[in-house]
Formats: structure tokens, sequence, C-alpha cells
């Protein structure tokens, strides 16, 4: 139902109750009150005489009637009719129920011709009420014609033909009743699924991925179902993928490529209720209706739930195409389709901001890297060539000590390497061009050259070994590993106080195992720990673990007396 709005700056206060058309509702009845009220005025005047007295009650309640219909009717769409006089639903059909009744049994009973008024009477209680108004007045209908009944069968005025107008009029007015209190329970349904449809559709707008699991709850939501399915496919990913939400239980699964389309081309752009025991559908065509095609899921999609029938709802973007399956909702009708048309367009609007905020972030991400590519560039760079100059003026002087020279020296070197080491990490942050993932280094020779330069600065045994020997890998990856290695030697020998560590890279199946293993004191804890739930003193490698994470590997270490192990696991493709 639509509950009451309030209304505009001085025109009083809406119609309290749950009205379907609210004021537009009073004002037809208004009219269909009016208009009965004459062509009751005109069959009476056609009826032939009957006894003075009910011809005289009769005509008087008759005339009363048409000039309570025309008031109400003049002053319909005034503001004291809409907004007070309306404040009191139960006034108008009290008064229309006590002229047809008082009708009714001044002029035959059951058998009498004004009857059908009341049928008007449950007409506008629908209308105004929905389905509490279509009961109730059908209620009323039957208890005020039952005397009528009592009267033919057992009282004075027992008569057949009487008798089987009674049982008509009882039956259809029964069966009336039923089917007004169906209508306005779908038209409330469909209200109700529309006033859902306001409600808005949340999305992150974090890295996780799109916005699937959000996007089916609320279409579930909107029908009022349990059950349902995203299939949706990326434009760059070979197999589809499925989300399924049973219960609140979400889950995803990937679904090979099968050779037949998902939904048959000539109904995977529009919404269709799908029945799956006769193989039929209904489509949404336009702003009708028509019967879609037989069978129009494929027969591997259909396999992965359980369901009686399905709406079925598409949502595209420029990346992703996709279909959110409602399964077995109560009381599915033609109006769904037109509901699923807007869930669909509700579906693509937050499948394409999601998406519109993902490239924004990665815009944003690489103007950033630029920034600071350039930053350190005018920055850190200029001024480490420019103490690596006064450095090379302070190496030829001959008045310095051996020892000073040679840690001179020493320091010369170090900054030449770090001087590298910034150039190479400028290069990976500013954009790559087309060729740059083509770039490859042999791992060995970077780590063996990395090892040889740590031994150097941290006065330890560095060594590494590369498994297999000849492994060749992208320059941004030998960059990560480079990093990871640095990072690694420097807490082992900070924190651990190690002199000896061991790098080990070995390459399977598309991934790069790399263990680092040293003899410090290890860690502040004894065992095996999984990096992805932090100790809550903070004594894991927080920093390492969040550039592992970063390049979508996985990090587990190992801690004792004799020294500490990092294993690493991470893509050998660039991250």
């Amino acid at each position: 139902m639509i509950p009451s709005q309030a209304p505009r700056q001085g025109e009083g206060e809406f119609v309290k109750g749950e009205q379907l058309l609210s004021v537009r509702s009073g004002r037809v009845v208004a009219v269909g009150r009016g208009v009965l009220a004459v062509f009751l005025v005109l069959s009476f005047l056609l009826a032939p005489p009957t006894t003075p007295f009910a011809d005289r009650a009769s005509s008087l309640l008759l005339v009363g009637n048409l000039v309570w219909a025309v008031l109400l009717l003049a002053t319909s769409r005034h503001h004291l009719f809409a907004y007070r006089l309306l404040r009191f639903p139960a006034v108008l059909p009290a008064v229309d129920l006590t002229i047809f009744t008082t009708l009714l049994y001044l002029t035959s009973g059951a058998n009498s011709p004004f009857f059908s008024p009341f049928v008007v009477l449950m007409l506008a209680a629908t209308i105004q009420w929905g389905s509490r108004g279509a009961t109730i007045m059908g209620l009323l209908t039957l208890l005020v014609f039952a005397p009528a009944g009592w009267q033919v069968f057992f009282g004075q005025d027992q008569d057949q033909q009487a008798a089987m107008s009674f049982v008509l009029r009882t039956g259809y007015t029964a069966v009336i009743s039923v089917m007004l209190v169906a209508f306005g329970r779908h038209v409330e349904r469909v209200v109700d699924e529309l006033s859902r449809l306001s409600d808005p559709l949340s999305v992150d707008d974090g890295d996780a991925g799109p916005p699937i699991a959000e996007c089916l709850r609320h279409a579930l939501w909107v029908f009022g179902a349990a059950r349902g399915i995203f299939l949706w496919e990326d434009a760059d990913e070979p197999n589809a993928s499925i989300g399924i939400l049973d219960g609140g239980r979400f889950e995803t699964r990937l679904l090979a490529p099968g050779g037949e389309d998902w939904v048959a081309p000539e109904a995977a752009e529009a919404v269709f209720l799908y029945h799956r025991g006769s193989n039929a559908s209904v489509i949404r065509n336009g702003r009708g209706v028509m019967a879609g095609p037989v069978a129009p899921l494929a027969r591997d999609l259909v396999a992965q739930a359980d369901f009686e029938r399905a709406l079925v709802i598409p949502a595209s973007t420029r990346s992703l195409t996709g279909w959110v399956f409602v399964f077995d909702h109560d009381g599915p009708a033609n109006e769904d389709l037109a509901v699923g048309a807007m869930v669909s367009a509700q579906v693509s609007v937050a499948l394409e901001r999601w998406e519109s905020a993902r490239t924004r972030r990665a815009a944003v991400a690489a103007e950033d890297r630029v920034r600071l590519a350039r930053d350190l560039h005018d920055g850190v760079l200029q001024f480490l060539a420019g103490a690596r100059l006064h450095l090379d003026s302070l190496a030829g002087a001959r008045a310095l000590p051996e020892d000073a020279q040679a840690r001179i020296a020493i320091l010369r070197e170090a900054v030449a390497d770090e001087q590298r080491e910034l150039r190479g990490f400028i290069s990976t942050l500013r954009p790559a061009r087309g060729d740059s993932a083509r770039v490859m280094r042999p791992l060995g020779e970077e780590l063996d050259q990395l090892a040889e330069r740590l031994s150097r600065y941290w006065t330890i045994e560095v060594t590494a070994a590369v498994e297999p020997a000849g492994l060749s890998v992208s320059d941004s990856v030998s960059y990560d590993l480079g990093r990871i290695v640095r990072e690694s030697v420097a807490n082992a020998v900070r924190h651990g106080g190690a002199r000896n560590v061991r790098v080990a890279a070995t390459a399977a199946a598309e991934r790069l195992t790399i263990r680092i293993d040293d003899d410090g004191r290890g860690f502040a804890f004894d065992g095996e720990f999984v990096a992805d739930q932090f100790d809550p003193d903070g004594t894991s490698p927080r920093s390492l673990h969040e550039r592992v994470r970063a390049l979508d590997g996985r990090m587990q270490l190992s801690s004792s007396s004799k020294g500490a192990s990092v294993m690493i696991d991470m893509p050998l493709k660039a991250a």
C-alpha cells in the first residue's frame, strides 16, 4: 500500500490510513457515486408501482441519495473534501451502505432490483483501501443481505424465485469479493516492489571486485525472494563467473565455456520469466509481453541451481555482461517484467559506477606515481648525485689517511648503487611503454649481484640460488623481488643479529616461491606463523607482508632460537 504523504504547506493534512490512490481514489468514487445515483432514479421511475409507502419512502431515499451524490461530486475537487472529509474514511461508505440497505429491504429484499449498488460499494472500497477494503465491504454486504435469505427460506415471505435470486446473488457476491481481494493484494504487491526500488543500491568503492553480491541481494529484496544467482562474463576472462545467494549465504564459482550461449540470443537483452518444467518463457517486448524462446537457458547453467521458475534480468557495462536470476518468488506476474526492467537499470548503473570508480582510482594512482617519480628524480636523485661529487673530490685528497679513503670509496660505491636502485624504482613508477612487459632479466644474475651488494653493505654473508638456473623474469618482477630480499635481509640483521642469509628462488606453474633463511635470533615467537593474521603486538614484519600482499602473494614465517625463515609465494607475472 502507498503510505500517506505529507501535504505541501497550506493544503492541510492528507488522509490517514492505507489507500491505493489516496485523494484521487476519492474523486473516482465520487464520480461513480453520482453516475450510479442518476441511473438508480431513472430505473425507479420505470419500475411498476408498488405500495404507496414503499413508493414514497424509496423515492425520497433515491432523491436524497442523488442530492448527496451530486453534492459530493461538486465538492470532490475542493480541498475540504480531499483533506478534511476524507480524514474520516469510514463515514462515506457507512452512509452509502445505510442508504442501499434501506432501499434493499423496502423493495422486495432478496429479489430487490437495488442489489447491484452493493457491487459498486465493493469496487469503491477496493479502489480506496485495496484488499482490506474489499474484504470488509464484501463481508458487510453478505451480512446485510443475510436477513433477506432468512425471510425467503424460513420467514413469512417464502418464495422459490426469491430464494433462487438470494442464492445466486450470495454466490456472485462471494466470488466478486474473493476476486477483488486478490486484485487488491496483487496491486499492493506491485506497489511494494516499486517502493523497494527506491532503496539505494549501495556499492563499495573498494578494490574487492564488482559488487555482485550487493546487486543480487537488491534484486531479491525487490521481489521478496530468498534465492538467486548472478551470472557474469568479463571481456578479459575466458570463464564465466556465477554468484549464488541462498538464505543469506553467498558463494562464487567459475563456469567453463560450454559451447553454447548461457542465455538464448533472442532473450539475452530482455527481461523474461522462465518455467523450468515446461521449458517455456514469457519475454518483455517493448511495453508488451510475448511468448519467449523454448529452453532459453543453457543446460549447464540450469544445472547450477534447483528452481521451478526464474525471473531473468540482464545487466551489462562496457566490460561486463551478466544476468540476475530471481528464483521462485511469490506470485509471478507480467508486471514483474516491467519491475525487472527497472532493476536491470539499477544493477547496470551500480556496476558502471563501480567500474568508473576503479578506472578513476587507477588514473589517480598513475598520476600519483608520475608525481612521485618526478619528485624523486628532481629531489633525492639529484641530491645523491651531488653527494657523490663531493665524495669524488674527497677521494682525491692526499692528506686523508688510508682508512678514511677506504671508507670514502665504500660510500661512493654505496651511493652509486643507491642511485641505480633509485633510477630503477623511478622507471617502475612512470607509465610503461607498450614493450616494457617483454623486457626480461636473468633472475640468477640479478640475485647474485644483489647478494654481493648486501653482503658488502651489512658486512654479512648473503648467498642466492635460483631454480631453474636459466630462469628469466620481467623487469617489474625482478624489481619487486629485489625490494623483498633487501627488506628481508635488513630485518634479519637489524632485529635478529643474523650473520648469514640464504635466498632461494624456485619457479613452477606460473608461480615464484622465495625462501629467505637466516641464522639470527628469529622473531618474537616460536613455530610457524601465517602472516595474514598479524599478532597484536606487531612483532611480525608488517611492511614486508603488505608489500607481498600488494603483489597478490602469500607469506609464511617460521621462527626459532636458531634463526628465521620467510616463505613467499607470488605470481610469476608482473603484478
